[in-house]
């Protein structure tokens, strides 16, 4: 096995690899994993998630950044959590999303502040942004207990999210 870019005490963060596509597909595969991500809008397809996938391999190339692949100890995939670029600032941008069997566990709590930790270390930033659907509590708390605080609600695409910011250590 690869090494890992980043190993926590239950996880490890990868970057893709070209025949890990069937990993990403499963993952996103699940209306429960989608229904936050997409609010209602039709499942994504191959040709979107295929090229979800490929920029998460060109960010990686390109920044040494990315929504990395997540494994646990033994090996067995998680789901997705790093970074990518918010679009319509350019900010920093943290995201995760988990495979259902996984919810509830503290994988995406340990997750991002794990991320928050290496990235200060890793990228020359000063600060990473984060956001959740509004009503999506569980993400919003992630985000709470990783130690990013509130800064307003914004719509996207029609749907109140709610916007979060965690400041470079001193």
């Amino acid at each position: 096995m690869e090494i890992p870019v980043l190993a926590g005490e239950r996880l490890r963060f990868h970057p893709w690899a070209a025949e890990d596509f069937p990993l990403l597909a499963e993952l996103h595969a699940d209306p429960e994993v989608q229904h936050f991500l997409q609010m209602g809008d039709p499942p994504w397809d191959e040709a979107f998630l295929r090229a979800k996938f490929e920029g998460f391999r060109a960010d990686y190339a390109a920044h040494g950044w990315t929504k990395f692949k997540v494994l646990n100890i033994q090996g067995r995939f998680l789901g997705r959590a790093g970074f990518g670029c918010f679009d319509e600032t350019g900010e920093l941008e943290l995201g995760y999303s988990f495979m259902r069997p996984f919810w509830g566990h503290g994988y995406a709590s340990e997750a991002a502040r794990a991320l928050l930790d290496w990235v200060y270390r890793s990228v020359s930033v000063d600060h990473v942004i984060g956001f959740a659907v509004a009503d999506n509590t569980a993400s919003r708390r992630v985000l709470e207990k990783a130690g990013m605080r509130f800064t307003g609600l914004r719509d996207l695409h029609g749907i109140p999210n709610a916007f979060y910011r965690h400041e470079r250590p001193a």
